[in-house]
């Protein structure tokens, strides 16, 4: 692995513990908002699914309707 790819995974790594961090600390967002930040991290649906124990299909789902209501 060259090194701009191990520093770009490292990045993204941190990242996601910063947002489980918020995660933990934030008991009242909603699992739309979870998901909007953890995407914001470059996260694929299946590692969001893991960190939030749903499926990749609902986050697919949610991105989805996200994407259409910053639309109108």
């Amino acid at each position: 692995m060259d090194t701009t790819k191990l520093l770009e995974s490292i990045s993204k790594k941190l990242g996601v513990l910063i947002a489980l961090d918020l995660l933990s600390m934030n008991n009242k967002a909603t699992a739309t908002d979870n998901i909007k930040m953890l995407d914001r991290f470059g996260l694929t649906p299946v590692e969001i699914a893991e960190i939030l124990n749903t499926t990749a299909n609902h986050v697919s789902v949610t991105k989805s309707i996200i994407k259409k209501n910053n639309k109108k």
